[in-house]
């Protein structure tokens, strides 16, 4: 026997530990030994230690300057007085009111808030007049500042460096949105003297540097003023990768290794510090170069094996899961195969057996049931007919004694054109058009008889010819109406046949204006549909149609005694 067969054949608890020992317990023995790792991380989590209270306390004082601008903001947000003018059409109307509130408004603002170099709001408003002092044009706008402003809905945005000669400002923008309900999209832009950020991100020890950057990566202040202004990629690509919480990150930086650490700050922005730990690290270098190249080793070693591993062993895994879910959806002629002898074949033997069975099960248990259908379907079609035949032909042999003619030979060919359809070849389904012709073969047999006294129409949604429907479903109701609605035999019983479409179901109706049922004896028929002489067709289409739709089908009755009764049927939509 093979050590493949041999694994493959051995229980499940077995291969873990093996698994465990070889891919597990040998490459920790291997990486215990080398304890110098310990020293390096004790150093490096200790310069991170220093790296994030020095960042704290310079986050905090950032967030406060920041809050203040936001105030700034907020005020102006939500004065509606400022937004009002913003959002008003000056077409045909002066802008004096409105330049000279604002002026005084922003003015007394900029005045309080000493480090607020200037105030614009760029608009979309094209009646606003752009004096390039406040106001400006929305197209002026940086089209990376103006998505940044859209997209953050209302909030604070540090939007970018702003030169001027050799003074850089910080550009703080927020989207007027106060009224949402508006077409007219005014955008806040403060731009702040960038010297009182800068005098923030200095520090004593110069192995540290510090960069404040925005959401889309530019550099707003630095402990390296020379920065000011470009992207952090060119400080390093993996800027980005830098966690803001935890340790923190080790990044190669033009050839010299830096620990780093970053911390989210107010308005998309964000404070990353480095700092050289070349010569903190110099004295444990040699044995951690060391260290890492036999954890490496081993790792990738370990990560194969595991791997692999894994790999084979959730393969099969995922077999017997495939198979339970086919199993639980129905499919019960999915079979496993070559699943071995340890605790996953025995289960996949298990599944194998259990959709044979079932599907034995299944094969019995369907043929019984439409065996009992078919056999009850039957019976309840030849009750219909010989029913219907038995008073067709007292119908006729009642005209034939009055007169011995043409009403007998019209009668006995209206009777043929009934069975002609009825029969169908022994089918049980018709359409819904032949179901009609069906009711008007009978009905013509029936006006022979009573001739005036009564009077049918028809209202059937074209559409719903196409349809199919048991047969005889119609004419045990209107037999039904005839046999019971008529108050005398002179008064004229009306019936309305009306055939109509849902969203999914066909509804036909019965409805007549004659005797109506008493109140008792519409509660027992609503209850149980009593094979009693009132309700005998009634009972023999419901039972029809709930045996070949679903028992969520079938016949409803509504009656007034003394005005008439209505009778309504519903089935399913279906074309064949």
């Amino acid at each position: 026997m093979s050590i493949g067969r041999w694994f493959k054949n051995i229980r499940f608890i077995y291969k873990l530990i093996v698994g465990y020992v070889i891919f597990a317990m040998l490459p920790m023995i291997i990486i215990t030994g080398y304890n110098s790792q310990k020293t390096k991380n004790i150093l490096l989590e200790e310069s991170y230690r220093n790296m994030r209270q020095s960042m704290g306390q310079i986050g905090q004082n950032l967030d406060s300057s920041l809050e203040a601008y936001g105030t700034v903001m907020d005020i102006l947000y939500t004065n509606q007085m400022f937004n009002g003018y913003l959002v008003k059409d000056y077409t045909n109307s002066d802008y004096w009111d409105m330049f000279s509130y604002i002026d005084n408004l922003l003015s007394s603002i900029m005045l309080v808030e000493s480090n607020i170099a200037g105030i614009s709001i760029y608009s979309s408003n094209t009646t606003l007049p752009s004096d390039n002092y406040y106001f400006f044009d929305e197209k002026g706008l940086d089209r990376e500042w103006l998505k940044a402003a859209v997209t953050s809905k209302g909030n604070p945005q540090v939007a970018g460096v702003i030169t001027k000669g050799k003074k850089n400002y910080i550009a703080v923008e927020r989207l007027l949105n106060y009224y949402h309900y508006s077409d007219v999209r005014n955008i806040l832009l403060l731009r702040i003297d960038g010297s009182s950020f800068n005098e923030q991100m200095e520090i004593t020890n110069s192995s540290q540097e510090i960069y404040w950057v925005n959401s889309q990566g530019k550099i707003m202040a630095a402990s390296d003023k020379d920065t000011v202004g470009m992207g952090m990629e060119s400080i390093s690509e993996d800027w980005e990768a830098i966690p803001g919480e935890g340790k923190g990150a080790e990044l190669a930086i033009k050839g010299v290794t830096k620990v780093c650490t970053a911390r989210k700050s107010l308005y998309g922005t964000r404070l990353i510090m480095m700092e050289n730990q070349e010569s903190l690290v110099e004295a444990t270098r040699k044995v951690a170069k060391e260290i890492i190249t036999i954890f490496m080793i081993s790792s990738a070693a370990m990560f194969l094996a595991i791997y692999f591993y894994s790999r084979w062993i959730s393969g099969r895994v995922n077999k017997v899961v495939y198979a339970a879910k086919k199993l639980g959806d129905g499919q019960f002629d999915y079979l496993l195969k070559d699943m071995g002898k340890d605790e996953i074949g025995m289960i996949a033997s298990a599944i194998n057996t259990l959709n044979t069975e079932i599907q034995l099960l299944i094969a019995e248990n369907y043929e019984k049931k439409l065996k009992i259908k078919s056999s009850e379907m039957n019976l309840l079609q030849e009750q219909i007919n010989p029913h219907f035949l038995y008073n067709a032909l007292s119908v006729i042999s009642s005209m034939a004694m009055q007169e011995g003619g043409k009403k007998t030979m019209m009668s006995v060919r209206y009777l043929a054109n009934f069975y002609r359809i009825s029969l169908n070849k022994g089918k049980q389904v018709v359409s819904v058009q032949e179901e009609v012709e069906l009711l008007q073969n009978y009905m013509k047999i029936q006006m022979l008889r009573f001739e005036d006294t009564v009077e049918i129409t028809y209202e059937v949604d074209r559409k719903a010819l196409a349809f199919r429907t048991i047969k005889l479903l119609l004419q045990p109701l209107v037999e039904n109406a005839i046999h019971h609605g008529r108050k005398d035999e002179e008064q004229v019983l009306h019936i309305r046949v009306t055939a109509a479409l849902t969203r999914d179901r066909l509804i036909f109706e019965v409805k007549d204006d004659g005797l109506g049922i008493e109140a008792e004896k519409l509660i027992l028929l609503k209850k149980e549909l009593k094979n009693s002489e009132e309700g005998y067709g009634l009972k023999n289409v419901d039972i029809r149609v709930k045996l070949n739709y679903g028992e969520q089908y079938g016949v409803r009755i509504d009656s007034t005694y003394g005005a008439g009764t209505c009778v309504r049927v519903e089935i399913p939509q279906v074309f064949s």
